[in-house]
Protein backbone atom coordinates (compact mmCIF):
# COMPACT_ATOMS: atom_id res chain seq x y z
CA UNK A 1 0.00 0.00 0.00
CA UNK A 2 1.80 3.86 -0.84
CA UNK A 3 0.56 6.80 0.22
CA UNK A 4 2.35 9.91 -1.83
CA UNK A 5 6.58 8.76 -0.68
CA UNK A 6 4.99 6.20 2.30
CA UNK A 7 5.21 2.57 1.37
CA UNK A 8 3.17 0.13 4.05
CA UNK A 9 3.40 -2.97 4.68
CA UNK A 10 -0.14 -4.28 4.22
CA UNK A 11 -0.31 -8.10 4.96
CA UNK A 12 1.43 -10.63 6.22
CA UNK A 13 0.34 -14.07 4.87
CA UNK A 14 3.43 -16.60 5.13
CA UNK A 15 3.16 -20.71 6.22
CA UNK A 16 2.24 -22.15 9.14
CA UNK A 17 5.85 -23.62 9.60
CA UNK A 18 7.48 -20.43 9.60
CA UNK A 19 8.63 -19.04 13.37
CA UNK A 20 10.72 -15.97 12.04
CA UNK A 21 10.12 -13.29 9.60
CA UNK A 22 11.70 -9.89 8.78
CA UNK A 23 9.41 -7.31 7.01
CA UNK A 24 11.03 -6.94 3.40
CA UNK A 25 12.99 -3.33 3.06
CA UNK A 26 11.75 -3.00 -0.13
CA UNK A 27 8.41 -3.55 -2.35
CA UNK A 28 7.94 -2.83 -5.59
CA UNK A 29 10.57 -0.92 -5.63
CA UNK A 30 9.74 1.25 -3.02
CA UNK A 31 11.17 1.71 0.70
CA UNK A 32 8.63 0.21 3.23
CA UNK A 33 8.17 3.31 5.25
CA UNK A 34 5.86 1.95 7.47
CA UNK A 35 3.37 -1.60 8.68
CA UNK A 36 -0.25 -1.05 8.23
CA UNK A 37 -2.93 -1.72 10.56
CA UNK A 38 -3.80 -4.89 11.60
CA UNK A 39 -0.62 -6.29 9.12
CA UNK A 40 -0.36 -9.50 12.04
CA UNK A 41 -3.15 -9.04 13.63
CA UNK A 42 -3.83 -12.55 15.06
CA UNK A 43 -1.00 -13.99 13.58
CA UNK A 44 -0.51 -16.92 16.23
CA UNK A 45 2.64 -19.10 14.59
CA UNK A 46 5.52 -16.43 14.34
CA UNK A 47 7.76 -15.77 17.49
CA UNK A 48 10.06 -13.44 16.35
CA UNK A 49 9.85 -10.52 13.60
CA UNK A 50 12.45 -8.02 12.07
CA UNK A 51 11.37 -4.62 11.21
CA UNK A 52 13.69 -3.08 8.98
CA UNK A 53 15.23 0.17 9.03
CA UNK A 54 13.42 2.82 7.29
CA UNK A 55 9.90 1.86 9.02
CA UNK A 56 8.73 5.14 11.07
CA UNK A 57 5.02 4.29 11.60
CA UNK A 58 2.81 1.36 12.94
CA UNK A 59 -0.53 0.92 12.48
CA UNK A 60 -2.96 0.47 14.72
CA UNK A 61 -3.36 -3.06 16.11
CA UNK A 62 -0.32 -3.78 13.45
CA UNK A 63 0.87 -7.01 16.05
CA UNK A 64 -1.93 -6.91 18.20
CA UNK A 65 -3.54 -10.89 19.06
CA UNK A 66 0.27 -12.55 18.25
CA UNK A 67 0.02 -14.66 21.04
CA UNK A 68 3.18 -16.56 20.40
CA UNK A 69 5.86 -13.67 19.77
CA UNK A 70 8.55 -13.41 21.92
CA UNK A 71 11.40 -11.22 20.25
CA UNK A 72 10.57 -8.33 18.08
CA UNK A 73 13.59 -6.22 16.64
CA UNK A 74 12.99 -2.32 15.76
CA UNK A 75 15.52 -0.23 13.84
CA UNK A 76 17.23 2.59 15.86
CA UNK A 77 15.08 5.27 14.70
CA UNK A 78 12.98 7.35 15.39
CA UNK A 79 8.64 5.27 16.00
CA UNK A 80 5.50 6.30 15.55
CA UNK A 81 2.40 3.65 17.08
CA UNK A 82 -0.83 3.65 16.78
CA UNK A 83 -3.28 2.58 18.89
CA UNK A 84 -3.43 -1.34 20.36
CA UNK A 85 -0.42 -1.84 19.04
CA UNK A 86 1.06 -4.81 21.32
CA UNK A 87 -2.64 -5.98 22.69
CA UNK A 88 -2.69 -9.21 23.87
CA UNK A 89 0.92 -10.13 23.11
CA UNK A 90 1.35 -11.58 26.43
CA UNK A 91 4.23 -13.85 25.39
CA UNK A 92 6.47 -10.85 24.36
CA UNK A 93 9.32 -10.93 26.03
CA UNK A 94 12.18 -8.95 24.29
CA UNK A 95 12.07 -5.52 21.99
CA UNK A 96 15.66 -5.86 20.49
CA UNK A 97 17.09 -2.50 19.13
CA UNK A 98 19.09 -2.90 16.10
CA UNK A 99 22.71 -1.07 16.10
CA UNK A 100 21.93 0.52 20.06
CA UNK A 101 24.68 2.26 21.88
CA UNK A 102 22.80 1.72 25.13
CA UNK A 103 24.94 -0.80 27.12
CA UNK A 104 21.50 -2.20 29.75
CA UNK A 105 21.50 -6.10 29.06
CA UNK A 106 18.01 -5.13 30.77
CA UNK A 107 16.73 -2.76 27.64
CA UNK A 108 14.76 -5.36 25.92
CA UNK A 109 12.76 -6.91 28.53
CA UNK A 110 12.28 -3.65 29.56
CA UNK A 111 10.83 -2.17 26.52
CA UNK A 112 9.04 -5.25 25.90
CA UNK A 113 7.24 -4.86 29.50
CA UNK A 114 6.59 -1.01 28.76
CA UNK A 115 4.60 -1.79 26.16
CA UNK A 116 2.50 -4.80 27.14
CA UNK A 117 2.02 -5.14 30.59
CA UNK A 118 2.17 -1.66 31.51
CA UNK A 119 0.63 -0.26 28.32
CA UNK A 120 2.91 2.89 28.13
CA UNK A 121 3.69 2.70 24.08
CA UNK A 122 4.84 6.20 24.60
CA UNK A 123 8.32 4.41 26.32
CA UNK A 124 8.87 2.83 23.26
CA UNK A 125 11.15 5.19 21.50
CA UNK A 126 14.05 3.37 20.58
CA UNK A 127 15.88 6.39 19.42
CA UNK A 128 15.99 7.74 22.37
CA UNK A 129 16.23 4.25 24.92
CA UNK A 130 18.77 2.99 22.73
CA UNK A 131 21.57 5.75 22.79
CA UNK A 132 23.71 5.22 25.83
CA UNK A 133 23.98 9.56 25.37
CA UNK A 134 20.36 9.48 26.57
CA UNK A 135 19.58 5.98 28.42
CA UNK A 136 19.64 7.20 31.63
CA UNK A 137 17.03 9.57 30.84
CA UNK A 138 15.02 7.01 29.45
CA UNK A 139 15.34 4.82 32.44
CA UNK A 140 13.95 7.45 34.78
CA UNK A 141 11.04 7.71 32.77
CA UNK A 142 10.55 3.64 32.91
CA UNK A 143 10.88 3.64 36.60
CA UNK A 144 8.18 6.66 37.01
CA UNK A 145 5.93 4.58 35.11
CA UNK A 146 6.56 1.20 36.87
CA UNK A 147 6.03 3.49 40.16
CA UNK A 148 2.53 4.74 38.55
CA UNK A 149 2.18 0.66 38.00
CA UNK A 150 2.72 -0.80 41.06
CA UNK A 151 0.74 1.79 43.15
CA UNK A 152 -2.43 1.49 40.65
CA UNK A 153 -5.29 -0.43 42.32
CA UNK A 154 -4.64 -4.42 41.01
CA UNK A 155 -8.57 -4.13 39.71
CA UNK A 156 -7.70 -1.08 37.37
CA UNK A 157 -7.72 -1.80 33.52
CA UNK A 158 -10.20 -5.24 33.73
CA UNK A 159 -12.88 -5.87 30.88
CA UNK A 160 -15.15 -8.54 31.14
CA UNK A 161 -14.64 -11.35 28.53
CA UNK A 162 -18.16 -12.30 27.34
CA UNK A 163 -18.44 -15.65 25.66
CA UNK A 164 -21.62 -16.84 24.83
CA UNK A 165 -24.18 -16.39 28.12
CA UNK A 166 -22.99 -14.23 30.37
CA UNK A 167 -23.85 -14.60 33.96
CA UNK A 168 -22.96 -12.34 37.38
CA UNK A 169 -21.22 -15.00 38.62
CA UNK A 170 -19.01 -15.20 35.37
CA UNK A 171 -17.82 -11.94 36.23
CA UNK A 172 -17.11 -13.24 39.39
CA UNK A 173 -14.49 -15.91 38.75
CA UNK A 174 -13.00 -12.88 35.66
CA UNK A 175 -12.29 -10.17 38.21
CA UNK A 176 -9.75 -12.60 40.95
CA UNK A 177 -8.24 -14.42 37.63
CA UNK A 178 -7.26 -10.90 36.66
CA UNK A 179 -6.15 -9.64 39.98
CA UNK A 180 -3.84 -12.38 40.52
CA UNK A 181 -2.61 -11.98 37.05
CA UNK A 182 -1.79 -8.32 37.45
CA UNK A 183 -0.51 -8.72 40.64
CA UNK A 184 2.20 -11.43 39.89
CA UNK A 185 2.95 -9.44 36.84
CA UNK A 186 4.07 -6.58 39.47
CA UNK A 187 6.30 -9.04 40.86
CA UNK A 188 7.82 -10.04 37.32
CA UNK A 189 8.57 -6.51 36.49
CA UNK A 190 9.98 -5.66 40.14
CA UNK A 191 12.53 -8.90 39.54
CA UNK A 192 13.16 -7.67 36.14
CA UNK A 193 14.13 -4.34 37.38
CA UNK A 194 16.13 -5.29 40.18
CA UNK A 195 18.01 -7.87 38.10
CA UNK A 196 19.63 -5.59 35.62
CA UNK A 197 19.79 -2.10 38.18
CA UNK A 198 21.57 -0.19 35.80
CA UNK A 199 20.68 3.61 36.84
CA UNK A 200 18.59 2.24 39.56
CA UNK A 201 18.43 5.12 42.35
CA UNK A 202 19.06 3.84 46.24
CA UNK A 203 15.23 5.07 46.82
CA UNK A 204 13.14 3.55 43.80
CA UNK A 205 15.48 0.42 44.55
CA UNK A 206 14.49 0.27 48.15
CA UNK A 207 10.71 0.77 47.34
CA UNK A 208 11.12 -2.32 44.89
CA UNK A 209 12.76 -4.44 47.81
CA UNK A 210 10.20 -3.37 50.09
CA UNK A 211 7.71 -4.19 47.69
CA UNK A 212 8.69 -7.92 47.44
CA UNK A 213 9.13 -8.22 51.10
CA UNK A 214 5.46 -7.02 51.58
CA UNK A 215 4.06 -9.58 48.64
CA UNK A 216 5.95 -12.25 50.18
CA UNK A 217 4.26 -11.74 53.83
CA UNK A 218 1.08 -12.47 51.96
CA UNK A 219 1.28 -15.96 51.88
CA UNK A 220 -2.92 -16.53 51.59
CA UNK A 221 -2.91 -14.99 48.72
CA UNK A 222 -4.53 -16.76 46.57
CA UNK A 223 -5.89 -19.09 48.87
CA UNK A 224 -4.38 -22.76 49.39
CA UNK A 225 -1.09 -21.63 47.69
CA UNK A 226 2.51 -20.73 49.04
CA UNK A 227 1.62 -17.00 48.06
CA UNK A 228 2.06 -15.00 44.49
CA UNK A 229 5.95 -14.49 45.33
CA UNK A 230 6.28 -18.02 45.17
CA UNK A 231 4.14 -19.10 42.75
CA UNK A 232 6.00 -16.38 40.54
CA UNK A 233 9.74 -17.91 41.15
CA UNK A 234 8.33 -21.14 40.72
CA UNK A 235 6.46 -20.83 37.36
CA UNK A 236 8.15 -22.61 34.70
CA UNK A 237 7.09 -21.06 31.70
CA UNK A 238 8.66 -17.70 32.44
CA UNK A 239 11.88 -15.68 31.78
CA UNK A 240 11.36 -14.43 35.66
CA UNK A 241 11.88 -18.29 37.13
CA UNK A 242 13.69 -20.55 38.67
CA UNK A 243 17.22 -18.76 37.98
CA UNK A 244 19.55 -18.75 41.41
CA UNK A 245 20.15 -14.95 40.38
CA UNK A 246 16.44 -14.29 41.51
CA UNK A 247 16.49 -16.49 44.99
CA UNK A 248 19.29 -14.07 45.51
CA UNK A 249 17.37 -10.84 44.71
CA UNK A 250 14.87 -12.56 47.16
CA UNK A 251 17.74 -12.89 49.75
CA UNK A 252 18.62 -9.35 49.36
CA UNK A 253 15.50 -8.04 50.06
CA UNK A 254 14.90 -10.06 53.18
CA UNK A 255 12.44 -12.28 51.44
CA UNK A 256 14.41 -15.89 52.48
CA UNK A 257 13.21 -16.61 55.89
CA UNK A 258 12.12 -20.35 56.65
CA UNK A 259 9.26 -20.10 56.29
CA UNK A 260 9.68 -19.44 52.57
CA UNK A 261 12.35 -21.49 51.78
CA UNK A 262 10.36 -24.26 52.70
CA UNK A 263 7.43 -23.29 50.36
CA UNK A 264 9.99 -22.36 47.27
CA UNK A 265 11.31 -25.77 47.99
CA UNK A 266 8.23 -27.73 47.75
CA UNK A 267 7.25 -25.16 45.01
CA UNK A 268 10.41 -26.79 42.94
CA UNK A 269 10.07 -30.27 43.65
CA UNK A 270 13.37 -30.90 43.33
CA UNK A 271 13.20 -30.43 39.44
CA UNK A 272 16.49 -27.79 39.67
CA UNK A 273 19.20 -29.19 41.82
CA UNK A 274 21.06 -25.49 41.61
CA UNK A 275 18.31 -23.24 42.79
CA UNK A 276 17.56 -26.06 45.80
CA UNK A 277 21.08 -26.44 46.76
CA UNK A 278 20.68 -22.49 47.24
CA UNK A 279 18.04 -23.03 49.47
CA UNK A 280 19.83 -25.55 51.11
CA UNK A 281 22.60 -23.38 52.53
CA UNK A 282 20.24 -20.45 52.95
CA UNK A 283 18.34 -22.87 54.94
CA UNK A 284 22.21 -23.76 57.03
CA UNK A 285 22.59 -19.92 57.25
CA UNK A 286 18.88 -19.39 59.20
CA UNK A 287 19.39 -22.29 61.69
CA UNK A 288 23.14 -21.24 62.31
CA UNK A 289 21.80 -17.63 62.83
CA UNK A 290 19.06 -19.26 65.62
CA UNK A 291 21.36 -21.35 66.98
CA UNK A 292 23.53 -18.18 67.85
CA UNK A 293 20.77 -16.01 68.85
CA UNK A 294 19.72 -19.00 71.02
CA UNK A 295 22.88 -19.27 72.87
CA UNK A 296 23.07 -15.25 73.66
CA UNK A 297 19.90 -16.17 75.16
CA UNK A 298 21.32 -18.67 77.64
Amino acid sequence: MTEGEKHFFTRYAGSSRVVSFAVPAEEGGAVVTGIAPKAFLSCKTLRKLEIPDGVVRIGDWAFAHMQNLEELILPFSGMDCGRKVFLDCGRLRKITVRGCTAKNQGLPYFLASAVTVMGKDALLRPEFAGDERSHGEWMGQYDRALADYLEAPDEEGFEPVFIGWFHVEDMDEQIPKYVEGRRKDKIRLVLQRLRYPDYLGETMGERLRRYLEERMRERDVPAGKGGLLTDVVCDRDREYCRQVRYLKILKESGCLDREEIRLLMEGLGGTNPEMTQYLLECMEEERAGADFFGGLEL
